[in-house]
């Protein structure tokens, strides 16, 4: 017979993975978030940014207590497309960064969005999640 974890088992999970995330993993994403040139928007220390050079237009990344978010703001016309939602907080803080920097070129170069979701391996994650017998 095959049974199932019971919905306080997955939250109390996800809880844990979310501690540590915000315990651990995201003061090193933020550092190098600012290494690779992200600063500061603002007073808080989840919301950052970074300015393209030549247009002035803003890759604007917001922390949130389930997920990352990543949104592109073309500074003329103040419209803004989310090109990157990171919610597997499962990951290692290298692992988002290359998906942030994925994120960031994809929509640089070419103007599309780069596939985020297939990139944080969710199905994969989820398909390694215990089930009891």
């Amino acid at each position: 017979m095959i049974t199932f974890p019971l919905f306080s088992e997955l939250e109390k999970n996800r809880d844990q993975t979310n501690e540590f995330f915000h315990r651990k993993v995201k003061p090193q994403l933020i550092e190098r978030l600012k290494h690779f040139g992200f600063s500061r928007a603002g007073a808080g220390e989840n919301q950052l940014q970074l300015a393209e050079q030549a247009t002035g237009n803003l890759y604007c990344l917001s922390i949130h207590p389930y997920e990352i978010r990543v949104q592109f703001e073309h500074v003329k016309t103040g419209e803004r497309q989310l090109i990157c939602e990171i919610s597997n907080l499962a990951l290692s803080a290298h692992d988002m960064l290359d998906i942030i920097i994925s994120c960031v070129d994809c929509w640089l170069q070419y103007g599309v969005v780069y596939d985020y979701v297939a990139a944080q391996k969710i199905e994969q994650s989820a398909s390694n999640a215990p089930i009891r017998t």
